[in-house]
């Protein structure tokens, strides 16, 4: 229930920063994938099954404000959701730098996927913006690295 409960504000978290982060900057919105950032870190934390429903529902919001063949980005978060929580108890990510590139490898999977079945199904090409969208998957995993990063000294802090 716990866990639920707290996807539950990792959803909203992630729509608040997305409406605030939109009409800012249409760059921004371009740079960093705030849904992907929200499925990795929740995925890494509650692990492989909620990692998986959080990113099906992120997925679909992502769909909802893109207007655009639904279902679309549910395919590639829901995946990256799933991976992130089943890696993550495999392999030892707690140094920084480990974080770092373990969520830079899930961002490229997940944008890999996003940008392939959007070219297959789409019927338009990846606004690639001058080349921006392509720092996604690298902004996306520095700040899921940060959040994660915060989130993992705030919790060893209160089991002091």
């Amino acid at each position: 229930m716990r866990s639920w409960i707290a996807g539950g504000i990792g959803v909203l978290a992630a729509v608040l920063v997305f409406s605030l982060l939109r009409p800012l900057s249409a760059p921004a919105d371009l740079i960093m994938d705030v849904f992907s950032v929200a499925v990795l870190i929740f995925g890494t934390l509650e692990g492989e099954v909620s990692g998986a429903v959080f990113g099906a529902v992120c997925g679909l919001i992502v769909d909802a404000f893109s207007l655009g063949v639904f279902g679309l980005a549910g395919l590639s978060l829901t995946p990256g959701g799933f991976l992130a929580g089943y890696v993550s108890r495999k392999i030892n990510i707690q140094s920084v730098f480990r974080t770092f590139v373990f969520f830079a490898v899930l961002a490229v999977g997940m944008f890999a996927a996003w940008a392939g079945l959007t070219v297959l199904v789409g019927r338009s090409l990846l606004p690639w913006s001058g080349g921006l969208i392509a720092l996604r998957p690298v902004v996306s995993a520095v700040a899921a690295s940060v959040i994660y990063e915060g989130i993992r000294r705030i919790k060893a802090r209160h089991e002091r």
